[in-house]
C-alpha cells in the first residue's frame, strides 16, 4: 500500500512540474524592459518571448508600465499577455521597425505594409490576451497618407494557425490595426479597436483567412470596422462574426474591394452598428473574380447608417500581382438578409448585378428601414443609372440620387422580399423599390409607410415573372405597380392591399435604356466599323476573322484589355488574346453584351506599340466583338 502511494506521490510530481513548465511565466522585467514610454523596449521583450519559444511555449507576461517597440515576432505556443495598466505603445521613429516581407502571396506584400508592431508568421498556438494596450502611436504620429506602406500595421498575424486574440485594447493604429492573413482557427473575443484618425486605419481584416470567429468585440474606426478580403487566390471562408458594436467613418462590415479568392460560409449575426455616416452597414461586394455564396447577415440593429445593404457583383479582374491575371467574372450566390431593424437611413440598399452577370438567389426576410433623409436634388431617371463594373466598388458608385429610396435591384435573379416595411421620409416622392433587369421575384407582405404622396410602391422595367402577396402602402399614392408594359412579363399580384382610389397596377410606356456597358475612360479604343449590328452594336464574329489592331503602351504600367463580347451560344467559350507570342484565354459564359478584361501578363517599363488578336479556336464559335479598350490597372494603388 504504502510503495502504490509512494508511486501516486511521484506520478503526481512529475505531472506537476509538466504542468508548472508549459504554464511558465516569463515577465519581460526580468529581461531588461523598462517600461518607462521612454526607452526602447523591443530587445527585452523580444528576449522574453525568444525564451519561452525555445522552452517550449509560455507566457510573456507584460506588467503595469508603457513598453516603446519597434517590431516583436511572435512565436509558436507563446501567450503575449497585457496585465492591467500595461501598454505596448509604437515607436514614433519608422527606423525602430525591422523592415519585414512576408513569405506568404498577398497583394498586401510590399505594398500596403512592411513595418509592424506584433507580426508572426507561420506560428502555432499563439495568443495575445489580457486587459493592457497596444496603441500604434498614429494618433500624431504616421499622418501622411502615401505611401501607406511607411505607417507601421499595429498587428499582421500571417499564415498562422490557432490563434486567440481576447480582451485587448488595440488603439490608434497607423495603419491597418489587426491584419489575419492566411490563418485558420482563429478566436477574436472581447477586443476594443479604436481609430481616431483618418486615412486607410481598419479595423480587423480577415484576409484568405479559414475557420474564424469574432465575437464581443467593439470597434470604432475612421476607415472600415470589419473588412472580409481575399488578397490571393484563397478562399476567405468559414467565418462567424458575432455579438459586435461597430462605428466607422467608412462601412461597418465589408467585403470585397480585394476579392480574387472569393468568400465563402460567411455568418454575422447580433451586432449594433451605428453612427456610419457616409458609406454602408453591411457591404457585401465582389469584384476581381473569386465567387460570393453562402452569406447570412441576422438580428442586426443599425441606427444613422447611410446606406443600410449594398450586394454588388463587379467585373474589375484586377490581379493579386504581376504575372497572373483573371480568367472569368465572378457569380455571387446564396444570402440570406434576415432580421434587421434600421432608423435614419439616408441612401436606398442595394443588390446590384452587371449586365452580363446577374446575382442570383438572395432573400431579404423581416426588415424594417426608417429613413431620415428625402432627396432634395432630382433623381436619376430609372434608364440612366451608370454602369460601373471596372470600378473601385461601393454603395456610393451609381451616385447617391438612385431612382428609388428604399431598394435599388438591377441585374438580380431570383430575388425573395419578405415582411418588408420601409418608412419614407418626409418629402420624398421617389418610388420605394425599383427593379431593372430582374427575373424570379417573390415579393410578400412588403409595405411602405409615408405620410407624402411617394410616387408608387414597386416601379418595374425589364422584369420577368414577378409574384406579389399581401403588399401595400399607407399612403395617397396612385398605384402600386408601375410597370413599363412593354420590358416587363408574367406579373402576378395576389390579395394585395390597396388603399381606396388606388389602382394595382399602372402600366407606363417603356423608357429606352442608355447604356449597355459600363463606359470605360481611356484614349486608346477600338471600335469594329465592318460587320453585324447586334443590340445596336455593330460586332463581327471573331470565328469568321480574327480582330488585330495595335495599342500604345506607356512605361511603368500593367495593361488590361478589354473586350466587350457577347456569347451567342448555350455554352461557355473562350476568347484569346495574342500578342508578343503569349496567348489568355477568358471564360466567355454570358449573353449579353459584357466586358472580358484581360489583364497583361507583362509589365511594360518604357513606351512601346504592340500588335494584338483577339480570335478563338472553336471554328463554330459564336463570340461576337463590338470593342477593345485599353485600362490601366494601377496595381500600385492601395484599396
Amino acid at each position: 500500500m504504502v510503495n502504490i502511494f509512494k508511486i501516486l506521490l511521484v506520478i503526481f510530481f512529475f505531472n506537476a512540474v509538466i504542468f508548472a513548465k508549459t504554464e511558465t511565466d516569463y515577465n519581460v522585467k526580468n529581461y531588461g524592459a523598462v517600461g518607462n514610454g521612454i526607452t526602447l523596449d523591443t530587445e527585452s521583450i523580444q528576449k522574453a518571448i525568444d525564451s519561452a519559444y525555445n522552452n517550449g511555449g509560455g507566457v510573456v507576461v507584460i506588467p503595469g508600465g508603457t513598453y516603446k517597440v519597434g517590431t516583436l515576432i511572435i512565436k509558436d505556443n507563446v501567450n503575449l499577455h497585457l496585465e492591467s495598466g500595461a501598454v505596448i505603445i509604437g515607436s514614433e521613429n519608422i527606423a525602430d521597425y525591422a523592415e519585414i516581407h512576408q513569405k506568404l502571396e498577398s497583394r498586401t506584400n510590399k505594398l500596403y505594409a512592411k513595418y509592424f508592431i506584433i507580426f508572426a508568421e507561420g506560428a502555432k498556438n499563439i495568443s495575445i490576451t489580457g486587459s493592457g494596450v497596444i496603441n500604434g502611436n498614429g494618433l500624431k504620429n504616421y499622418q501622411v497618407t502615401r505611401p501607406q506602406n511607411m505607417r507601421p500595421f499595429l498587428m499582421r498575424l500571417v499564415n498562422c494557425s490557432n490563434v486567440t486574440i481576447k480582451d485587448v485594447q488595440l488603439l490608434e493604429s497607423a495603419n491597418w490595426t489587426l491584419h489575419l492573413l492566411g490563418c485558420n482557427d482563429v478566436t477574436v473575443d472581447g477586443v476594443k479597436i479604436a481609430n481616431t484618425t483618418k486615412a486607410n486605419r481598419d479595423g480587423l481584416d480577415i484576409d484568405a483567412c479559414k475557420n474564424v470567429t469574432v465575437s464581443n468585440c467593439k470597434i470604432y474606426s475612421q476607415d472600415d470596422a470589419i473588412v472580409l478580403k481575399a488578397t490571393n487566390n484563397t478562399v476567405c471562408e468559414n467565418i462567424a462574426i458575432t455579438n459586435c458594436i461597430l462605428t466607422s467613418y467608412a462601412s461597418a462590415i465589408k467585403t470585397g474591394t480585394e476579392s480574387n479568392g472569393g468568400f465563402k460560409n460567411i455568418s454575422v449575426s447580433n451586432c449594433i452598428i451605428k453612427n456610419i455616416p457616409i458609406y454602408t452597414g453591411i457591404e457585401l461586394m465582389i469584384v476581381d473574380g473569386g465567387n460570393m455564396e453562402n452569406i447570412s447577415v441576422s438580428n442586426i440593429v443599425m441606427d444613422s447608417v447611410a446606406t443600410p445593404i449594398y450586394i454588388y457583383l463587379g467585373n474589375r479582374a484586377r490581379p493579386y500581382k504581376i504575372g497572373q491575371y483573371v480568367n472569368k467574372v465572378a457569380k455571387v450566390e446564396g444570402i440570406n438578409i434576415s432580421n434587421i431593424n434600421v432608423t435614419n437611413a439616408k441612401f436606398p440598399c442595394g443588390v446590384v448585378g452587371i449586365n452580363n452577370r446577374k446575382v442570383k438567389n438572395i432573400s431579404f426576410n423581416n426588415i424594417s428601414i426608417k429613413y431620415s433623409k428625402s432627396l432634395k436634388e432630382k433623381p436619376l431617371a430609372v434608364n440612366k443609372v451608370p454602369y460601373k463594373d471596372l470600378s473601385y466598388p461601393s454603395a456610393r458608385m451609381h451616385g447617391t440620387n438612385l431612382p428609388s429610396f428604399a431598394f435599388y435591384c438591377r441585374n438580380v435573379k431570383e430575388l425573395s422580399l419578405n415582411n418588408i416595411k420601409v418608412y419614407a421620409a418626409e418629402g420624398e416622392r421617389r418610388p420605394a423599390f425599383v427593379f431593372d433587369k430582374a427575373e424570379n421575384l417573390e415579393l410578400k407582405s412588403v409595405g411602405l409607410f409615408s405620410n407624402t404622396n411617394t410616387s408608387t410602391l414597386f416601379y418595374l422595367r425589364n422584369t420577368d415573372n414577378v409574384i406579389s402577396t399581401l403588399c401595400g402602402t399607407k399612403s395617397n399614392n396612385n398605384s402600386l405597380f408601375k410597370i413599363e408594359k412593354q420590358t416587363c412579363n408574367n406579373i402576378k399580384s395576389i390579395n394585395n392591399i390597396l388603399q381606396e382610389g388606388q389602382r394595382e397596377i399602372e402600366k407606363i410606356n417603356a423608357l429606352a435604356d442608355i447604356e449597355l456597358f459600363a463606359n470605360i475612360e481611356t484614349t486608346q479604343k477600338y471600335s469594329v466599323k465592318n460587320g453585324d449590328k447586334i443590340d445596336k452594336l455593330i460586332a463581327q464574329k471573331i470565328a469568321d476573322e480574327p480582330i488585330s489592331f495595335e495599342f500604345e503602351i506607356t512605361g511603368k504600367t500593367t495593361p488590361q484589355i478589354c473586350i466587350l463580347i457577347k456569347n451567342n451560344s448555350d455554352y461557355p467559350e473562350e476568347v484569346i488574346l495574342h500578342y508578343k507570342n503569349i496567348e489568355q484565354t477568358f471564360i466567355v459564359d454570358w449573353n449579353n453584351w459584357g466586358w472580358a478584361p484581360i489583364a497583361l501578363l507583362t509589365q511594360f517599363d518604357k513606351k512601346e506599340k504592340i500588335k494584338f488578336t483577339v480570335k478563338t479556336k472553336n471554328k463554330n464559335s459564336e463570340l461576337w466583338v463590338s470593342k477593345i479598350y485599353l485600362k490601366d490597372l494601377k496595381l500600385g494603388y492601395t484599396d
